[in-house]
């Protein structure tokens, strides 16, 4: 027995059998390899996945509430014409839009991006399985006649009280795309590496033990969002092609996160370009406002750039002009156009509109960086404005450059209870307040842009933005 156990450990010719160092290396790393690979793919895949259809039902939401919040005061005033161009406006807004609907508390369509629906029951889906709620925003996954859809309903809400719901639906197949695209591409990078993979566990542990611990350096890179910095190639072999194709992987992941951060990027100016619809529309329900945040976002950049903002800094600066007002969309239009003074409760009511603006914003969270400035462009710098009373360097510099250009805007134009100030005029009333209602640099600075530059007489910034 002892003879025969000796013979099966030996080889041919009595050799003793034992395992080279690639296949002891193969077995050992191969192993290793597949499931780190498999485990960044799965893990890249996931949060890909996740951060798509998050981004996805984050911009539904907000589309949602914001056609629900324009809806509210059409809807009680019976201003089908009002609500029909919100939900065709906001329909031709996005290609991945299918529909947007406006019914009343018994469930009637008043207004539908496709004429046929208005006047019909909305009925329910063939199937539907819930997402969440979102603040009152619910985001259900349906199939209505066959076609897969995201619908969001938000309730219209107008004092408190339920006026109406708002639908929209966004395909699913745009998710889905985005979602198969990103999935191929990771997997065909992690299926070269597995390949190459095998290959370069069969050299000799000298030559790759050095490249192993470069690309475990770089799986941490990658992992810890870390700068990853690409792994030299020592040479033309299988370990040489393993780092370069290691390096083609990470290259491929940095660039789904780029396309993330582009999509990202693409959802805000989607948003912006809802809230710039409201701002025109808020501008639009008083024509003598007409332009108002434009003008006051063009005056605004052109300070900006006198003060030495730089080129990131002037965009969010315009942005922020064209959301100072979108709280207004609350405000009723017999306050809002009233050709006399208010009185204290409309006043108070008008004063409002701060929060408002910062509430509409609060649902987007790429949009959270205006609210600051949203909700303090009525302060003033010795701490006597609204809403929060707060003073000096308190205020956001971007709310403070509002509030001094949206002053002047007011008292160059024309009122039917009076006419519009001249640009001096309008200097002249600034500078009276220079330290109280404004900041003394900003005014000083602001004085001189305008002196240097009229615009009230040359008309070269009304109707202009950057």
């Amino acid at each position: 027995m002892r003879y025969t156990i000796q013979k099966l450990r030996e080889g041919p010719g009595g050799r003793r059998f034992s395992p080279g160092i690639r296949l002891k290396l193969a077995l050992f790393l191969l192993p290793l390899v597949f499931l780190l690979v498999v485990s960044v793919a799965v893990t890249v895949t996931r949060i890909t996945d996740s951060a798509i259809r998050r981004d996805l039902l984050q911009r539904g939401v907000a589309i949602s509430r914001v056609v629900a919040f324009s809806a509210g005061y059409s809807l009680l005033s019976e201003d089908r014409l009002a609500l029909d161009s919100l939900t065709a406006e906001t329909r031709n807004s996005a290609s991945d839009i299918e529909f947007v609907a406006i019914r009343d508390t018994e469930n009637i369509i008043l207004a539908h991006s496709r004429v046929d629906e208005r006047g019909k029951r909305y009925g329910s889906p063939d199937r539907s399985t819930s997402l969440g709620t979102f603040l009152e925003t619910e985001a259900e996954e349906v199939s209505r006649d066959g076609r897969e859809r995201i619908e969001f309903t938000t309730p219209i809400l107008f004092a408190g009280k339920r006026v109406g719901t708002a639908s929209i639906a966004l395909s699913k197949e745009s998710l889905l795309s985005a979602q198969r695209s990103v999935e191929r591409s990771i997997a065909v990078a992690a299926s070269v590496l597995l390949g190459i993979a095998l290959l370069g566990t069969l050299v000799l542990a000298s030559l790759i033990t050095t490249p192993v611990k470069k690309l475990s350096r770089g799986v941490n890179e990658l992992a810890g969002g870390e700068a990853f910095h690409p792994i030299p190639v020592s040479g033309g072999d299988e370990l040489g092609e393993l780092t370069r194709n290691f390096n083609r992987m990470a290259e491929t992941i940095l660039s789904q996160q780029n396309r993330l951060s582009k999509y990202a990027n693409e959802l805000e100016e989607a948003y912006v370009g809802m809230v710039r619809v409201i701002a025109a529309s808020i501008d639009a329900r008083d024509p003598y406002t007409a332009g108002h945040s434009a003008r006051v976002a063009h005056i605004s950049c052109k300070l900006g750039q006198r003060l030495g903002f730089p080129t990131e800094e002037l965009e969010h600066l315009e942005k922020a002009c064209l959301f100072h007002d979108v709280g207004k969309i609350r405000t009723p239009d017999d306050i809002l156009l009233k050709k006399h003074s208010l009185s204290s409760p409309e006043f108070e009511e008008m004063r409002t509109h701060p929060d408002d603006g910062a509430d509409i914003l609060k649902v987007v969270p790429s949009l959270h960086r205006y609210i600051p400035v949203v909700r303090a462009h009525h302060e003033w710098y010795n701490g006597n404005g609204y809403p929060d009373g707060k003073r000096d360097s308190e205020i956001p510099i971007h709310a403070q450059i509002i509030a001094l250009v949206d002053a002047f805007d007011a008292m160059t134009t024309t009122r039917p209870y009076r006419k519009g100030l001249s640009s001096g005029e309008a200097v002249k009333e600034i500078l009276r307040f220079r330290g109280t209602q404004f900041s003394p640099m900003l005014t000083d600075a602001f004085v001189r842009m305008v002196e240097e530059t009229p615009p009230a007489e040359t008309g070269e910034w009304k109707g202009m933005a950057l």
